[in-house]
């Protein structure tokens, strides 16, 4: 069963740039990883409610989304990428969750 790490931020709109750069530079590192199934990031458009960026990432079972959850913070630290403090920084709110996905 496919695993999804589901993100989903409130930015503001002076960060929004800088934070889809960071996401990107993250979903190379995860791109690289085995079990890495695919990625995207989605920014609102109309809509209520105040989360404005979403991402996703598919792993394709829990082993892999393991895996990849111990190597990304060692990777990411040699790119000089430290995500909390980056949030901070940025002013960025965002809730995680995880979870399984099947077809409809």
């Amino acid at each position: 069963m496919e695993i999804v790490l589901l993100d989903i931020f409130v930015v503001p709109d002076e960060s929004k740039s800088a934070l889809l750069e960071t996401s990107r530079s993250i979903g190379d590192v995860l791109r690289s990883l085995p079990g890495f199934v695919e990625g995207f990031v989605y920014e609102k458009k109309t809509g209520d409610g105040r989360h404005n960026i979403v991402t996703t990432t598919v792993w394709e079972d829990e082993s892999a989304f393991e895996r990849a959850r111990n190597a990304v913070p060692e990777k990411l630290r040699a790119l000089g990428i430290n995500p909390a403090e980056r949030m901070k920084e940025l002013k960025v709110e965002i809730e995680r969750g995880v979870y399984t996905r099947t077809p409809y």
